[in-house]
Order: structure tokens, then C-alpha cells, then sequence
């Protein structure tokens, strides 16, 4: 047997495990039904008809939605014309769409030159922003926003119909944008690095314990883990530091279908990406009628996360 094409195999049938899964539970929600996973991760179907491989593809990759902590624009190049924008934009920005647009009304804001929307000097870093070859290497842009003056952050990337840009509401008082505030985090990170440099080489255990060590130092959050991918594609929490009142992760086995290979994609493509509040609402993105499909989602730091992932 050739292991490529055994690994071909086992990926195909992955993904219609995953997309029969993902099937099953979006007809629970819309039924009504409870979801038992565990009951159907024992069933899963081997094979899905094609049109539900592509609407799993679809669903998570350009699912329409963005979390709340934030709003979204989506322009063309170079003109900066809006071809997609999150339903809060109106809110976050301070925007009234009956004073500002008055010949746009029936289209929000699809159309307008996204620059009109913030200050002109926050107009400028856009445009010299999206100038740059490496665009990533820039973000985040701080800008204001023209009618309210409240500062965001803005995380720029492109996409294959033209550049998304995720904003989200920063705090003028923000240690991390004053010059002391940078220096701190700077030697925090090269205190990091240090470490792991400093560590013996051929051991990846220890090499995990230090990494969750040193991230829960730079975040403070309640759990860091590390979650290794066997080679038949289920998975193992393989170190762990976590509050003393949370439940133990760690020796803990998952089967391949509980981070699906789709997700897994979208873990791989956008490393910094969280899940801020589980219970807030979703926000819809409308795209103009132009597009072919919804906006590609992948990289941008507020793409919602399907349902069955945030349950």
C-alpha cells in the first residue's frame, strides 16, 4: 500500500465523519432535539454526499459570522470600497446611517470608501497599511473612529476578493501602548525566549511545560495546554498548568472528530485566535451581492466559532 495514498484515505473519511457530525448537529438545533456527541461519534456516517462535504467546507471557513468584542470591514484594492461589513459597525463606530449615507441607505454601507469612516490621519496609516507587501507584519494599526473618536485596533489581512479589516476597541489608557508598556512586554517575551532557549535540546516534554509555564505568565489565563495530533489523528493533552479549581485535562484522549480537520486547518493558518465570551451573540456579515460567496473568514480574529465548538 502506498502511504500517501493510505493517508489520502483516512482524510477523506475524516472529513465526512466531521461533516456528517456537523450535519447532525445543525439539524438537532434546528429541530429542537438534544446533540448527544458521544452516541454519534460511535455512529458517524463513512460517507456524506459531496454538496454536504462542501456546505461543512463552507460553514467553517466562511461562515458569516463574527464575535462581538468587535466589528468588521472587508475592501477592495485599491480603492477601499466596502464589499462586506458586520451588522454592529453602525454601533461600534457611532455611525448613523440616516445622516451620513443618505443616498446609501438600502445598502448600509456597501459602496463607501472605508477611509470616510475613521479619522483622516487613521485614513492615512490604512493607506500606507495596505501599501505593504507583508501587511500582517504591520498589525495592528491604532485608528480612530471620524464621528466618535474612540480608538480601535486594526488587524488587516487579505483575503482572495480583497483585504479584511478586523477592528477592535482599544483602551486609550492601555499600558501596552505607552512606551513603558512596550518595553515591559518586550522583556517578558525575551525572558521567554531565554528559557526555551536555555533548555536542553531532546526532550519535547520539558520543552511543553515551559511553553504552558511561560504563557500562562504572559496572558494570565486559567489554563494553557498542549495538544498533541497522534498519527491517527485523535488527540492528547500532553502538558497542562491551570488553576487549582479546574478539572485536569491532562493524559486526557480525544477522538479525531473533536477538533475536525477543517478547524484544524483554521488552527494551523491563524495562530492567535480566541473565543472571548461563549454565551454573547453572533454578529452577521453582509457582503455586497457581487461576491460569489461569503467572505473568507479564515484568518480574521473575530470569526465565530461554529456552534458545536462553542458548546
Amino acid at each position: 500500500n502506498n502511504p500517501n495514498n493510505n493517508r489520502k484515505s483516512k482524510a477523506v473519511a475524516l472529513y465526512n465523519a466531521d461533516a456528517g457530525l456537523l450535519d447532525e448537529f445543525d439539524q438537532s438545533a434546528d429541530s429542537g432535539k438534544s446533540f448527544n456527541y458521544s452516541r454519534s461519534v460511535v455512529n458517524a456516517p463513512k460517507t456524506v454526499p459531496a454538496e454536504q462535504i462542501t456546505a461543512y467546507l463552507s460553514r467553517i471557513q466562511r461562515g458569516g459570522l463574527i464575535q462581538p468584542f468587535g466589528c468588521m470591514l472587508a475592501i477592495e484594492e485599491p480603492s477601499f470600497k466596502i464589499i462586506g461589513y458586520s451588522e454592529n459597525c453602525f454601533n461600534l463606530l457611532g455611525l448613523n446611517l440616516n445622516n451620513v449615507f443618505e443616498s446609501n441607505q438600502e445598502r448600509g454601507l456597501i459602496g463607501i470608501d472605508a477611509r470616510t469612516l475613521f479619522s483622516p490621519s487613521s485614513g492615512v496609516s490604512l493607506v500606507n497599511a495596505v501599501g505593504s507587501k507583508e501587511i500582517s507584519l504591520l498589525n495592528p494599526i491604532w485608528v480612530h473612529s471620524r464621528n466618535t473618536q474612540k480608538p480601535f485596533y486594526a488587524i488587516l489581512h487579505r483575503i482572495d476578493v480583497g483585504i479584511v479589516i478586523d477592528l477592535e476597541p482599544a483602551r486609550s489608557g492601555d499600558p501596552a501602548l505607552s512606551l513603558a508598556g512596550a518595553v515591559q512586554s518586550q522583556k517578558l517575551v525575551v525572558r521567554a525566549i531565554s528559557r526555551l532557549q536555555s533548555l536542553p535540546g531532546g526532550d519535547i516534554g520539558v520543552l511543553c511545560d515551559r511553553v504552558v509555564e511561560d504563557v500562562q505568565k504572559l496572558t494570565g489565563y486559567d489554563r494553557v495546554m498542549v495538544y498533541k495530533f497522534h498519527d491517527d489523528d485523535h488527540g492528547e493533552v500532553v502538558s497542562e498548568i491551570r488553576s487549582t479549581d479546574l478539572e485536569p485535562y491532562l493524559g486526557l484522549h480525544y477522538p479525531a472528530t473533536d477538533i475536525p480537520q477543517a478547524a484544524r486547518f483554521l488552527f494551523k493558518q491563524n495562530r492567535v485566535w480566541m473565543i472571548c465570551d461563549c454565551h454573547s451573540s453572533q454578529v452577521r456579515v453582509i457582503g455586497t451581492d457581487e461576491l460569489k460567496q461569503p467572505l473568507c473568514l479564515v484568518n480574521s480574529t473575530l470569526r465565530a466559532p461554529h456552534g458545536c465548538h462553542t458548546q
